[in-house]
């Protein structure tokens, strides 16, 4: 049901209530190539922002065939491989889907919930909401109710990556390491490193290639420090990016800011003023409303859902809105484009940013002209 999606949203802004913040939404990592940064692409300054559909019907169903034929159940996140092939997580009908060819097919899961290992359609999700692709083409997926990061290889093998079925925080060898559930972020970099932002947390987590978990930044209390990463304070960091000079950039929701840590490890504010808001502008007048997920296209350019509204982030983080603003659904040129939840976000090696639209069941692309 698209309900369920909502819901989930409103369980995460009563946690936070609960913890003290007025009104926030929890926010996505997506590191380096998180979906797909992929090392080409181009800038595009003042360039126009063109929507299209490029998978879905529109209806609340689990379809596979022609694309534009095809049927999702909430789609919450969406990744593009360095081959093109777009993965999505649907999040209602528990399946990793694929979209190559013009056709839409299942990976992994389904209908039948749970957290099973396994091939294809014998392995299991409950939840899935979170994606993202490394280098060699192998997904990562992050299921909403449980601490683990499942590995889904391109021919649809899922196994465990990293963290056990206890919710917690422990760093070292990654299946002894613990994360907390409703983590909210997920990434890879360019050397197949993977990221979490584990929001309740309060850090920025690792997974390297030698299968050991650290923490990247923060501290695990709740706050606004700047400064070193062992001692900077987040207040719900969520979705992450970073560039080709490895800076990390993290959106810390209850802060209303986007952070950046640099490879030395110093953690500053890049853009936004943390006043709720949705002006457009220079790093430090800007606002941000409800953000979500987060990509960067080769040039350190930052994509952020916010709310109804894609908007960029230039790398001198002044912020612009390119596409959305009014719930509802239509293709077209950047503020006469609609979505309805838009949830996560992908981009492919030319620079197209991709759209999971959570509550119009489709996936939106957004190329620039």
């Amino acid at each position: 049901m698209k309900a369920k999606l909502h819901e989930h949203l409103q369980e995460i802004k009563l946690n936070v209530r609960k913890a003290g913040v007025k009104y926030v939404l929890i926010v996505v990592l997506s590191i380096g190539c998180k979906k797909g940064n992929h090392y080409g692409g181009s800038d595009q300054p003042d360039k126009k922002a063109i929507v299209s559909t490029i998978a879905g019907d529109g209806t609340d169903a689990v379809v596979n065939g022609p694309a534009l034929s095809a049927a999702f159940s909430t789609p919450a996140d969406v990744a593009v491989a360095p081959d093109g092939t777009i993965y999505v997580v649907d999040y209602n009908d528990h399946r990793v889907r694929k979209i190559a060819g013009g056709q839409v097919s299942t990976l992994a899961g389904s209908d039948s919930t749970g957290i099973v290992n396994g091939h294809g359609g014998a392995a299991r999700f409950k939840d899935p909401y979170r994606i993202a692709t490394d280098p060699a083409g192998n997904c990562y997926v992050i299921d909403e109710v449980d601490p683990r990061i499942r590995k889904i290889t391109p021919n649809g093998d899922v196994t465990t990556y990293a963290g056990t079925n206890a919710p917690g925080f422990a760093n070292g060898p990654a299946l002894s390491a613990q994360f907390l559930i409703n983590a909210e972020g997920l990434a890879s970099d360019e050397h197949g490193n993977i990221y979490v932002g584990d929001t309740f947390n309060g850090r920025i987590r690792a997974v390297s290639q030698a299968a050991q978990v650290t923490t990247a930044a923060g501290d695990g209390a709740e706050g606004f420090r700047n400064g070193d990463k062992g001692t900077a304070e987040f207040r719900y960091p969520g979705a992450v990016t970073c560039d080709q000079q490895n800076n990390i950039y993290v959106m810390d929701a209850g802060n209303l800011v986007i952070r950046k840590i640099t490879p030395g490890g110093v953690v500053s504010t890049f853009a936004g003023s943390g006043v709720r808001g949705t002006a457009d502008g220079d790093a430090t007048t800007a606002q941000f409303d409800q953000p979500l997920d987060l990509v960067a296209d080769a040039q350190g350019n930052i994509y952020v859902i916010d709310d109804q509204r894609i908007r960029k982030v230039t790398t001198q983080g002044k912020v612009s809105t390119v596409a959305g603003g009014v719930k509802g659904y239509a293709d077209g040129d950047g503020a006469d484009a609609k979505f309805n939840t838009p949830f996560g976000l992908g981009i492919d090696a030319q620079g197209n940013v991709y759209v999971a639209d959570a509550n119009n069941n489709r996936i939106r692309k957004i190329t620039f002209q």
